[in-house]
């Protein structure tokens, strides 16, 4: 990373190949005729997407041919991030594509091998043993690795020929972290996210996530009258849009404080219930909790469920099958905490930073427009937050940036 230089513009394409069949074979280098580039990471989406447009004034998209499938390798380099990024992707769709009399313009849609071998593998085996070990062999069904938080608890299952990321986003929900950062084993709530990164697939605990360390710099904002500054490489470029700030009837409605569960064994033919109630020892981005005082005592939605007698739970230090009273607590607890993940929704506008990734903690400063010298220099909107989803653009005439669309579950606290 060079901060020295400006990230508005430096990037530098170094090879754009498209490939008539996967990466094999013949190939065309059609770099001159690349327009922008758009990248994408989520979350809640299992794997990342960019789109390529191609000004095409040589009819390359007939001579090779250009199809859906065939196979593009693009490589590039920006000061944000040391060494090159390289991408082996797979066209899955051609889009906007339009014909004047010298030249064709169509943007290539593309995904990573694996998210395409998805569509084309199914689970059919029984996995028994931790979660985190069971993903970690599901994903090798697509050729690839997954980086993995531990989880406390085991799970065994049949795949039922369902495909590799339906099986994973089943078990998010009934994944517990070993650990949180309060040092505390088996004290982490349940629910993880699986989705993929410049560094590959993740399987990651929101407890986890919350816990990371926020990036060394932060970004901050200061007045737009002074216009977009490129020489300050964390400066939002824009002004910030706060899409939700804790919206409480949605999140009660949701059941985010308190829900009253009731689950239905078909195998005893029993009825389990379960009052959750939001943990205040969950893992929070900030300090403040956002519980409000005079509802969280009395659940807001009622939820009804069966147990999963598909599958059977053990802790991953013992050996007796957990109770379905426990299976209906991991599924109210997982249900509250993707829900709380989205209580703060914030999209900026930043410099292109290729280091960022979806999942990654960012500390933003907003100034506090108050007046009174008493107060806090920052304001409550300041503080950590996640990276639920990003976008980088380059190629754009504008110059070179990154979109950003962070969540955060709790307030910061000014003394």
């Amino acid at each position: 990373m060079n901060k020295n230089k400006i990230w508005t513009k430096g990037h530098v394409i170094k090879e754009f190949k498209i490939f008539p069949d996967d990466r094999g074979g013949d190939f065309l280098d059609v770099g001159l005729q690349m327009g922008y580039v758009k990248y994408y990471e989520d979350i809640i989406d299992p794997a990342l997407h960019v789109e390529i447009s191609v000004i095409d004034a040589l009819g390359i998209i007939n001579k090779l041919p250009v199809r859906s499938g065939s196979g593009v390798v693009l490589k590039f380099e920006h000061p944000s991030q040391d060494g090159e990024v390289t991408l082996e992707l797979i066209i899955s769709n051609i889009m906007g594509h339009t014909i004047d009399n010298k030249r064709e313009l169509y943007t290539l849609v593309c995904e990573t091998i694996g998210a395409l071998s998805n569509h084309t593998t199914r689970v059919v085996k029984k996995y028994t043993g931790s979660i985190s070990n069971t993903v970690k062999d599901i994903v090798k069904l697509i050729d690839a690795e997954v980086t993995v938080d531990d989880t406390s608890n085991e799970c065994e299952f049949f795949g039922n020929y369902r495909r590799p990321f339906k099986c994973i986003a089943d078990l998010c929900r009934k994944s517990i972290p070993t650990t949180v950062s309060k040092g505390s084993p088996n004290s982490g709530s349940a629910g993880f996210l699986f989705f993929e990164t410049q560094d590959g697939y993740q399987f990651k605990s929101i407890d986890a996530l919350f816990a990371g360390k926020p990036q060394e710099d932060a970004y901050q904002m200061t007045p737009f009258k002074d216009g977009l500054d490129p020489s300050n490489n964390f400066k939002l470029a824009s002004e910030p849009n706060f899409k939700e700030s804790h919206d409480i009837i949605k999140k009660m409605r949701a059941g985010s404080y308190s829900t009253a569960n009731w689950y239905y064994d078909i195998i005893t033919r029993k009825v389990h219930f379960y009052n959750f109630k939001y943990n205040k020892s969950v893992e929070k981005a900030n300090e403040e909790d956002v519980t409000p005082k005079d509802f969280k005592d009395f659940y807001s939605r009622i939820i009804l469920g069966t147990i999963d007698q598909g599958t059977t739970t053990t802790p991953a230090e013992g050996n007796e099958v957990a109770t379905p009273q426990d299976q209906a607590r991991t599924q109210a607890q997982a249900s509250a905490r993707y829900s709380a993940l989205f209580s703060q929704m914030l999209d900026i506008t930043v410099p292109m930073n290729l280091s960022l990734r979806a999942g990654m903690m960012l500390k933003i400063d907003f100034p506090n427009i108050n007046t009174d010298r008493s107060l806090p220099k920052n304001s409550p909107e300041s503080g950590n937050y996640m990276i639920a989803r990003l976008s980088h653009e380059l190629g754009n005439t504008d110059g070179d940036f990154t979109g950003l669309s962070l969540v955060r579950d709790s307030f910061t606290i000014h003394e």
